[in-house]
């Protein structure tokens, strides 16, 4: 019956984060004049009627998103609230008509190459994820063990990398640095108890699950090593021989929303 508990318990959890969690990050990519003028991030400005217009990116960088819109990579910038190079009609201000910033990555004969760029980002990032495998290292009266366990944690956390971009995909790939917190079940049983002599029956508890994650992403997927604290609660947690050690784990997360 514990067992079912913690389940519907840690069930109940991730379905609560990821409702939370969903859309609640701020990611932007990071457009660098040097990177225009130099040819690296070839970009082409057409107007609402699409006719291709001559602009300049004056500034040193900008923010904004890059997208694949119908089959072509595209800069949605993020809106430009101050009058910088507003009075200079070849410049990106905030004064530039709504248009298309087209990213030319087209080949322009069988036999060129697929082009690819990489545009940096970051930002901050919610995330969902489980560490089934923790190992905990000795303590004074237990010897280290690796344990596997049911869990779900949400973590939040600062993003930075790059987007791979193509004529026509973008993948990311990308470091996430973070707290995170979540619900996990541990298992009560002889080797794992301060009173060995005394223990009647095995049991699951849930126990409250936090620290600090360290991921690898690739688009939405990253694969997490974790350093964490587990403090059970339930009947006998006091007994529990590893209640509120740290442990290393191994895990994998999805993130909400990006891009």
């Amino acid at each position: 019956m514990s067992n079912i508990k913690a389940f519907i318990l840690i069930l109940a959890f991730g379905a609560s984060a990821a409702a939370f969690g969903q859309g609640r990050f701020k990611i932007h990519h990071i457009i660098k004049k040097s990177a225009i003028e130099s040819g690296y991030l070839p970009v082409i400005y057409k107007d609402k009627v699409n006719k291709v217009q001559p602009v300049s990116m004056c500034s040193d960088k900008l923010y904004g998103i890059v997208r694949i819109n119908q089959g072509i990579p595209v800069i949605d910038f993020w809106p430009i609230q101050n009058d910088e190079y507003a009075d200079n009609p070849h410049c990106i201000s905030k004064n530039t008509e709504l248009g298309r910033f087209e990213i030319d990555l087209s080949r322009k004969k069988v036999g060129n190459p697929v082009r690819y760029i990489k545009v940096p980002f970051s930002g901050w990032i919610f995330g969902i994820g489980t560490t089934p495998f923790r190992y905990r290292p000795k303590t004074e009266s237990f010897p280290s063990a690796v344990s596997s366990q049911i869990s779900i944690n949400v973590s939040y956390g600062k993003y930075v990398g790059y987007s791979k971009v193509t004529e026509g995909s973008i993948t990311n790939y990308g470091l996430i640095i973070g707290p995170f917190a979540g619900i996990t079940g541990v298992r009560l049983e002889k080797s794992t108890v301060v009173n060995p002599d005394n223990w009647v029956a095995d049991r699951t508890n849930s126990a409250f699950t936090y620290g600090l994650n360290v991921a690898l992403t690739r688009n939405n997927l990253g694969i997490v090593l974790s350093l964490g604290i587990d403090h059970n609660y339930g009947n006998d947690a006091k007994d529990w021989g590893y209640q509120n050690k740290p442990w290393l784990g191994v895990g994998i997360n999805t993130y909400l929303g990006f891009l």
